[in-house]
């Protein structure tokens, strides 16, 4: 080959692929990303320098130009092209991420459209909508709220076990971000559920370790007030769970949260009507009733509705008015199978047969105690168990007075009452249903059965410590008017008005704990007028707020 036809041959290579292959004063700049991408690796792992005017090579490796122009131009396109595989790679990495971008985006409008349906009470297609969401969902944040809805309708639905699941995968989240305020509310969650599974000590626990998050969201703190005061409820520490009313009440009132303070005012109602106050109940009854009335029924608030319906026929039972508490329980159980609320369901139930049996039709109340028996038994619900057992055991030991049965059955069906109310903690009804066993085995004639459940039953009252400050007699056993001080002591309402009127200070102590308040317990505008009595304890109502009680009558 001539020097002609070998210049003309590199000046061909430099001019089609813009590489140039010269000396250091080539024509072209790109001689540096070509050359050496062409050079083979030394032994090394480094390149062999360009040095001097000529490109040099290895000495077992040829010219680039000894071959075709079609391979110089392949190896130049395998070495400046990145290659299938990885184009491939980053094209699929490329498409599931926009993918899972789409996905996100699609299941997070499955969330709101589940919302949607939830609230037209169309329960079972939005759990549908959730869980499908659930397994697109990526964010860890969309992914929490998504379990806290699903948590709210399996709680809903008295499947408590369930709801159970999605509170522990929440725990789980919150543990991953390391939120207090989402391990605040994981918290809650668990104890809401032991609590309606019997699980009191447990239900306390999980709210201790509630509160010892420090979370910003003050709801939450208010809600888990109120699960504290629910469970102490159970257990018969009514001045524990009148403390824990009040707390709730003030974080209610200063984030103005109407569904909290609803949902405090049936604690309290609730409260009152097992110390036996009648009336004080009614009135807590009637403020939460009021309360519900002004929530939107078709948002997920309408549960709190219904929990102030069924408050309401509770204290209206109490007062005698059957009329009007069969009216109020009939809604609650109609909104409860319109929304599928099992819980609710039970419980209406429950309190109908109470109502059927202040009427003396104890056959009937009877049959409405075992369908909520059964209930309460598929949803693992214990408490509401418990409660309509108690009432079945009324019905048994109404009959057995009226020499209808024998005390076989009511001895049979209190002795397994007392082994539920026992595991539960109860202790006020395992006091009852104590006494109530000392009378059946003193009809039998077993004067030390009758005995043994006496002295049990004596003890537990004394542990209830439900004795007056001021007389030293007990309250909660018959009923009574009652009175509650801002420090959570309860006294009868005629020992609190002689404290309000013999004392002269501006500060007056409790005679318990000794503690003063500037605020007074008795919201009297004439000091001289023992019949006027606050509804609420001192620390719930402010001071010019005025409670009335609701008319019976109103229609639901």
């Amino acid at each position: 080959m001539s020097w002609e036809s070998l210049n003309s041959h590199h000046d061909y290579i430099s001019g089609t692929l813009g590489i140039s292959v010269g000396g250091v004063g080539g024509r072209h700049p790109h001689y540096q990303l070509s050359a050496t991408r062409l050079l083979s690796p030394s032994p090394s792992g480094s390149r062999h320098p360009l040095d001097g005017p000529g490109p040099t090579l290895s000495s077992d490796r040829p010219w680039p130009w000894t071959s075709s122009c079609s391979s110089l131009h392949r190896d130049t396109y395998a070495e400046v092209r990145p290659s299938r595989v990885a184009a491939k790679r980053c094209t699929w990495g490329c498409f599931h991420a926009c993918r899972a971008r789409i996905h996100h985006s699609l299941a997070k409008r499955k969330i709101d459209q589940g919302l949607r349906l939830y609230n037209q009470h169309k329960q079972q297609q939005a759990v549908r909508k959730w869980k499908s969401a659930l397994k697109a969902i990526r964010t860890r944040d969309d992914k929490f709220n998504l379990l806290g809805y699903l948590y709210q309708a399996y709680m809903d639905w008295g499947k408590y076990r369930d709801a159970l699941e999605y509170a522990h995968r929440q725990l789980f989240i919150s543990e991953e971000l390391d939120s207090p305020n989402m391990r605040a509310e994981s918290y809650l969650n668990l104890a809401r559920a032991h609590q309606r599974l019997g699980g009191l000590e447990r239900a306390l626990a999980y709210a201790r370790h509630s509160l010892y998050n420090e979370c910003e969201q003050h709801t939450t703190a208010g809600h888990v007030h109120l699960t504290v005061g629910s469970v102490y409820l159970e257990l018969a520490g009514f001045n524990k769970a009148l403390d824990s009313f009040q707390h709730a009440h003030r974080i209610a009132q200063a984030v103005h949260d109407p569904a909290l303070e609803l949902q405090v005012y049936v604690g309290l109602s609730e409260l009152f009507s097992r110390l036996q106050d009648a009336d004080k109940s009614a009135r807590y009854a009637s403020k939460a009733y009021d309360l519900s009335r002004s929530l939107q029924l078709g948002d997920l608030n309408s549960r709190h509705h219904r929990a102030a319906l069924l408050q309401m026929a509770s204290a209206l039972r109490k007062q005698g008015e059957l009329g009007d508490a069969h009216d109020y329980c009939s809604e609650a159980t109609r909104l409860a199978l319109v929304s599928g609320d099992q819980a609710s369901y039970a419980k209406s139930i429950r309190i109908m047969g109470d109502i059927y049996r202040k009427k003396s039709d104890i056959n009937k109340a009877f049959r409405q105690y075992e369908t909520a028996m059964g209930s309460a038994a598929a949803m693992g619900d214990r408490v509401i168990q418990m409660e309509s057992m108690d009432g079945a055991a009324r019905c048994l030991e109404a009959l057995r007075l009226q020499h209808k049965i024998c005390n076989c059955r009511p001895l049979e069906f209190n002795t397994r009452l007392l082994e539920v109310a026992s595991s539960v903690g109860a202790k006020l009804l395992v006091r009852k249903v104590r006494i109530r066993l000392s009378r059946i085995y003193h009809s039998l004639g077993d004067e030390e059965q009758k005995v043994h459940h006496e002295r049990v039953a004596l003890r537990l009252q004394e542990d209830l410590d439900l004795l007056c400050a001021g007389c030293g007699s007990p309250y909660g056993i018959d009923s009574d008017s009652l009175e509650a001080l801002p420090c959570a002591h309860i006294l009868h309402a005629r020992c609190a008005y002689d404290l309000f009127r013999r004392s002269k200070k501006k500060k007056r102590s409790c005679p318990e704990c000794d503690r003063t308040s500037s605020r007074l317990y008795l919201n009297c505008t004439d000091y001289n007028n023992a019949m006027t009595y606050s509804p609420v304890p001192l620390s719930v109502c402010s001071s010019d707020s005025h409670c009335t009680s609701h008319h019976a009558t109103s229609s639901v």
